[in-house]
């Protein structure tokens, strides 16, 4: 496919999906949040959309390459527990905070100002990684695609995404979630027809089985289990899904579409993890593109691959931008949309500038995610009481001091491709000793502070 038609379908895209919000009437709130109003099917599927993005091609493939069958399926699981978490708390925190569009919100009601500050540098710090993440996606699978520059995507997609937000806020984002998120399941079912057709089952079995799905190692055992916990926190700090909880209409709507949103995340990594796993067997040496990199890209199948690449990308990085710019402009400075919108404009140039220099997805989410465990228990601990502050900064500060420690004195730096600063274990999965110090030193400061102030 030549490179000016590829340009023109990504732009065509795009376009289309700014065409769809111009018809949009936002308020002042409804920039942020919107007002109790959206029924199952809407959070489902705006649930699932802005979770799925286009690590989605690159991530699973990179843990499948690097790691063994717990691996596979622990981080299929990490994509649905975060749900979970919102399943039983999202309607809790929802009433507790009734016009509240942000996590942060809720801590600064139950917390003070002092740790919603730190509960909003720490999202802040997840959804950035995320987002940088997502933009470096764009460098990896793009150019595979076709002969394409990922840095002029990744202007086109973050100049249309600001162009609606700007706009519409939230509420943009949330409506185009609807049809990119229909289109994000129909193409995916495209794209596994095709390799399915490109590959007999016994070949996919078996290139599986070499790749290392039927493998399961201690090692693979721990980082498996490092990932879901890590990435269940850190999930749980990414405010695009609690603006779509506190949109929610009633109790029902936030439990059934997190029930479905889960399901629906669970299989569609599933899928990508084994296929990466066949990308391994097959002997392909980059970890990131050992699924793209299996498909006999034809023509027709270049313009579906770029379709998908689009509309998984535009529903996740407006998801991302809308969220930090509201816990930004709500949580730190607290402005208005005026604000709101230099900071997301700020935000896309910062994120495609630092996309250039990522080499591993998959790492750039592990040092967001440490954080972020360090902080979940003291944040969910006995959700209906009040505390001071330091009950949450306390046992956050001694976990993430205690992680790094273990890692500068008990990790052998020499070996370990991570460091001190990226939780990896010696394979460059993401290391569970490091997690759990994080979580166990959290949990037990939670608790022993708790009880002394009583």
């Amino acid at each position: 496919m030549n490179n000016l038609i590829a340009y023109g379908i990504v732009l065509l895209t795009l376009f289309f999906i700014y065409l769809r919000t111009t018809r949009i009437q936002s308020s002042n709130k409804e920039y942020f949040v919107l007002n109790k109003t959206e029924g199952v099917l809407g959070l489902s599927l705006s649930f699932y959309a802005s979770g799925m993005g286009l690590w989605i091609l690159t991530s699973p493939a990179e843990v499948a390459w690097y790691g063994l069958g717990f691996d596979i399926y622990g981080y299929a699981l990490s994509a649905a527990t975060p749900f979970a978490l919102i399943y039983f708390f999202g309607p809790k925190i929802a009433s507790l905070t009734p016009e509240g569009a942000t996590l942060p919100q809720f801590i600064e009601k139950r917390y003070g100002t002092g740790a919603q500050k730190v509960v909003s540098l720490v999202a802040i710090l997840y959804m950035t990684a995320f987002l940088i993440a997502e933009f470096a996606s764009i460098n990896f699978i793009f150019p595979e695609i076709v002969d394409v520059s990922g840095l002029v995507i990744s202007m086109f997609i973050g100049f249309f995404t600001f162009l609606y937000l700007s706009r519409s806020g939230f509420k943009a984002s949330y409506v185009t979630d609807r049809f990119q998120g229909i289109g994000i399941i129909a193409l995916l079912g495209v794209l596994f027809t095709v390799w399915l057709s490109q590959n007999s089952v016994s070949e996919l079995i078996e290139y599986s089985k070499l790749g290392g799905i039927n493998s399961f190692e201690t090692f693979s055992f721990k980082s498996a289990l490092a990932v879901v916990v890590a990435v269940t926190a850190a999930e749980v700090f990414s405010q695009g899904y609690w603006q779509r909880t506190f949109s929610a209409e009633n109790t029902k709507s936030i439990k059934t579409a997190s029930v479905y949103a889960g399901l629906g995340c669970f299989l569609t990594i599933l899928l990508l993890g084994i296929a990466g796993a066949v990308g391994a067997g097959k002997g392909i040496e980059n970890p990131t593109l050992s699924f793209i990199q299996q498909l006999e890209l034809s023509i027709p199948m270049s313009f579906v691959l770029l379709l998908l690449c689009t509309l998984l990308v535009a529903s996740s990085i407006d998801t991302l931008e809308s969220a930090i710019s509201s816990t930004i402009s709500l949580d730190l400075v607290k402005k208005g949309v005026s604000e709101a919108r230099y900071i997301t404009g700020g935000l896309v140039i910062f994120s495609i500038f630092c996309s250039i220099y990522v080499s591993n997805i998959f790492s750039v989410f592990l040092v967001a995610d440490l954080f972020a465990v360090c902080l979940v228990f003291p944040v969910f601990y006995r959700l209906k009481d009040n505390s001071k502050g330091s009950f949450l900064l306390l046992p956050f500060i001694v976990s993430i001091s205690s992680a790094y420690s273990y890692r500068l004195f008990f990790i052998d730096l020499d070996i370990n491709p991570g460091g001190v600063f990226v939780p990896t274990d010696a394979y460059g999965l993401a290391d569970l000793n490091t997690f759990l110090v994080g979580l166990i030193s959290s949990m037990l400061v939670t608790l022993a502070y708790n009880k002394i102030a009583k």
